[in-house]
């Protein structure tokens, strides 16, 4: 009776054991703002921002137009002080309001594309380990230089800011 009390007890113990699912990384909890890295006097800023997709490249280019908009819209708040902090559009109804102009400006080769690059090659762009799923995406961190003069410039010559 002893043995089969054991037996029972171990059989369920190493059932039990073998049950417990590996427990992955919720990314959800993370921040995904973009953050300032460094200015240049030349009206660039290095920013880091993240991307999310299926794949390197869809992920790169949603990092691209995250910078982007964040710069427009949001302003940058996370990172290095002494970049512009502020928006570059600060009436909130302007992207409702030019709409047609916004979905244009990000497509995929859209304008915003020639405002933000990745730099040389001496930077790192790298997948995270840590985050590696958010809804089913992978999340990517990239290092990328924004050309904020020259995007005010255009949003002035397309009537969009004064």
């Amino acid at each position: 009776m002893k043995h089969k009390i054991i037996i029972i007890v171990g059989t369920v113990t190493l059932s039990v054991l073998s049950c417990k699912s590996k427990i992955e990384t919720i990314s959800g909890y993370y921040n995904y703002d973009t953050a300032c890295v460094s200015v240049e006097k030349n009206g660039v800023q290095t920013v880091k921002a993240w991307g999310f997709g299926l794949r390197e490249k869809e992920a790169i280019s949603n990092a691209r137009k995250n910078a982007i908009d964040d710069i427009l819209f949001k302003g940058i708040r996370d990172g290095k002080g002494g970049c512009n902090i502020r928006p570059i559009i600060s009436n909130p109804n302007v992207k409702r309001d030019q709409e047609r102009y916004f979905n244009v400006f990000y497509t995929p080769n859209g304008a915003f594309q020639s405002f933000a690059s990745l730099p040389d090659e001496n930077w790192l762009r790298q997948k995270l380990k840590i985050n590696k799923k958010y809804g089913g995406n992978l999340v990517y961190e990239i290092i990328l230089e924004v050309d904020i003069q020259g995007l005010k410039v255009q949003l002035q010559r397309d009537q969009i800011i004064p």
